[in-house]
């Protein structure tokens, strides 16, 4: 029986902040020898602007985690609503016609989780499966397929919806007393966003637009400082050492091994940065030029976190040329990585 994703519906918080207002914002509030280039590293990342909850002088004088946390939370939490709503809304579907509910969510910390949250807000069923995925960030939305997919198949039939929900703008705080490059870079590459999409294992699935033939996940050996995130008393803040440089391409052969030569003619790529982008499709043996597109144009807007991955299948799924066999992944805190193996739903039954 096969597994059949249908197309993400990708909701984006309301304020647009350029990479000029938020250098500017950022020079006005920091000192430090290095800054200058520091904020060339940041323009560097590729990001023209990003969808941010609160303009940057609301989010950087929030004061403490709990004030922070909340505000955060909030702002993801009402975006997942509105996009598993319309997702829901898209696929035909009602919320009692949900057998698994999974849900990444990484940057507020909150009991009971986001996966709660819904059941409650959707209306979906007491005893649908919940898996709540808390601390995957980067590779939550891919890291959800997966799952959705394998249980799916573990109960012979059903439907899910996979929720990614983040906040990431909730990096941008003042630090007393210090001033440190990750905090600049990573405050100009994320932004604040939410998908869903729905999933369908049943005779009469409603029609999607990708069918899941194989699924793939990762802890690489020897990454776990790679990326990293600490809970402060002021907020969140995300650190990375040299080794996050390497690790992409250490993934590769492992993702490469588990496609054990099967033919991929396009990737969707999770857009983490150019060198992910670029790195990726090349250990694939694919042109960046023409299959690295969606992924460059989701980054533009801002690295999304948990909901990147599925801007970016939104995006490819809206170019009707793209066709054939493709590989969907993303990379996450750990360092994690998560696939799909998927083929294009024929005809004019796919959803759009």
């Amino acid at each position: 029986m096969d597994v059949v994703i249908g197309r993400p519906v990708v909701i984006r918080a309301p304020h647009r902040v350029s990479t000029d207002e938020l250098e500017q914002d950022i020079r006005a509030r920091r000192e430090h020898p290095k800054l200058r280039v520091w904020l060339r590293y940041m323009r560097s990342t590729g990001v023209v602007e990003r969808p941010w909850s609160a303009p940057p002088a609301v989010t950087v004088e929030r004061t403490g985690i709990g004030v922070r946390s909340r505000a955060a939370y909030a702002a993801a939490r009402d975006r997942a609503v509105t996009a598993a709503g319309d997702a829901l809304a898209r696929s035909g579907l009602g919320a009692g016609d949900v057998d698994v509910l999974t849900t990444t969510h990484t940057t507020s910390w909150t009991v009971p989780g986001l996966d709660v949250d819904l059941v409650g807000r959707l209306g979906l069923r007491p005893d649908v499966e919940r898996i709540g995925l808390a601390t995957a960030a980067c590779v939550g939305g891919a890291h959800g397929l997966v799952h959705a997919v394998q249980s799916l198949r573990g109960r012979g039939g059903g439907r899910a919806l996979v929720v990614a929900s983040e906040d990431l703008s909730t990096l941008y705080r003042d630090r007393p007393g210090e001033v440190r490059m990750q905090d600049v870079l990573y405050a100009g590459l994320f932004g604040d966003a939410a998908a869903a999409a729905v999933l369908s294992a049943v005779d009469q699935a409603s029609a999607g637009d990708l069918v899941a033939e194989d699924v793939w996940e990762l802890v690489l050996p020897g990454s776990a400082d790679a990326y990293s995130s600490e809970i402060h008393e002021e907020g969140v803040s995300f650190d990375s050492t040299e080794e996050a440089t390497r690790a992409p391409g250490r993934v590769l052969p492992y993702l490469t091994g588990w496609l054990g030569g099967r033919a991929a003619d396009w990737a969707a790529v999770h857009p983490g940065g150019p060198r992910i982008i670029s790195g990726t499709l090349a250990g694939l043996g694919l042109d960046e030029e023409t299959t690295g597109r969606h992924a460059r144009d989701s980054l533009a807007g801002g690295n999304l976190g948990g909901v990147a991955i599925l801007d970016v299948l939104e995006r490819t799924l809206g170019d009707g040329s793209v066709t054939g066999p493709r590989v969907a992944v993303a990379f996450g805190p750990g360092f994690t990585a998560a696939a799909l193996y998927v083929r294009r739903v024929a005809g004019p039954a796919a959803a759009g």
